[in-house]
Order: C-alpha cells, then structure tokens, then sequence
C-alpha cells in the first residue's frame, strides 16, 4: 500500500479525514511511544501519554500551521501533556532502579552497571522540577541541540544551557566517588578501599 505524501495526508485531516489522521498516527506511533517512555519511565504510562497526545493532536489538528514539521508539533504537544501531568501529579516516578523498565536485560556486567546507573539518574531526575527532567532527557536521550529544546520551550538557548548544566553538575556531585587518601606510611590492600 503506498501511503501518501504526509504534507497530503496532514491537509485530508485538517478537513476531517480521520483515516488520513490514522495514517499520520501510525507512521509516527513508534516514535512518540519511544520518547514517552523516556518520560515517564514505564510501559503502561507511557502507552497512556502517547495516546493522550495523539487524542489532543487529532482535536488541535486545525491549529497546525505547518510552520514546523508534523513530528516536531506532535513532540511539542507531548511536552504539554506530560508537563500538565506532571502538575497535576497523575504520572508516578519511574520505577526501582532495580525493576529495569523499558532497558533490555543485561548479557554482560558492564551493561548491567550501565543500566542500574541510568536508572539511577532517571531515578534522580524524578526529584528535579518536571521541565528541568524533560530538558535533560530531550538532550540527552532524544538527542536534540539546545536550540530545538529552547524551541520546543519558547525560552532562550542560554537558559537551556544553565539548566542542563546545573543538572549535570546536580548528578555528577552525586555519583561522585569518594576520595581514597592513603598515606606514606601504609600500603592499602584493595579490600581496604571504601
């Protein structure tokens, strides 16, 4: 089946298409349930954001402009939503650092190290306002550049860099390990190290 052009697809559901907007969701689904997840922390509330967006798109479809790409509005729309959310306390903190959602299980130590310490921070981010987690996952997982957060946020670049640097120097003050001081006089043995 070939599936039309999404600018074509994006005019049939401004007029109503719902088949054209079913299109659109299903060619932007795996996306946005992956950058869910990345907010919330599990399966089951992630699945209920990305529905929610898809929900509150289908109702704002009259709003896009076209000013950005589709998939640029609908980030934006999960930015809101998750935002509203997390004010009004609906979504709960990611899970256990132990319980391991949304990672694959660990075939070596070194990944599952890797794991327990992304959990960790996820965990850590659950404690720092809800823009400040969002900032720090959109650059940090989703990959974006400090000017596309600055957008999505209708803020400065400049405050995208503060916040993410205080984040960062937040987590690495924490995680930092603690400093080994051995004298002259003695010769630790590695079971001695705290």
């Amino acid at each position: 089946m070939i599936v039309p052009a999404e600018t074509e697809l994006i005019a049939r559901a401004k007029r109503g298409d719902v088949d054209a907007f079913c299109l659109l969701v299903s060619s932007h689904r795996r996306a946005m349930h992956s950058l869910a997840l990345r907010f919330c922390g599990n399966h089951h509330d992630a699945e209920d954001l990305a529905q929610e967006v898809f929900l509150n798109a289908y109702r704002a479809m009259n709003r896009f402009r076209g000013d950005s790409a589709f998939n640029t509005w609908l980030r934006r729309i999960m930015v809101n939503t998750f935002l509203t959310h997390k004010r009004r306390k609906e979504l709960p903190r990611a899970g256990d650092v132990t319980d391991g959602s949304g990672f694959p299980i660990a075939r070596s130590e070194r990944a599952a190290f890797n794991n327990v310490m992304v959990q960790q921070i996820l965990q850590r981010l659950d404690e720092a306002p809800a823009r400040t987690r969002l900032m720090f996952v959109m650059k940090h997982q989703e990959g974006l550049t400090c000017e596309e957060i600055a957008d999505y946020f209708g803020t400065s670049v400049g405050t995208v860099k503060k916040t993410l640097f205080r984040v960062v120097e937040k987590l690495r003050l924490e995680f930092r390990s603690p400093e080994i001081s051995i004298g002259e006089e003695s010769n630790a043995r590695l079971s001695e190290i705290p």
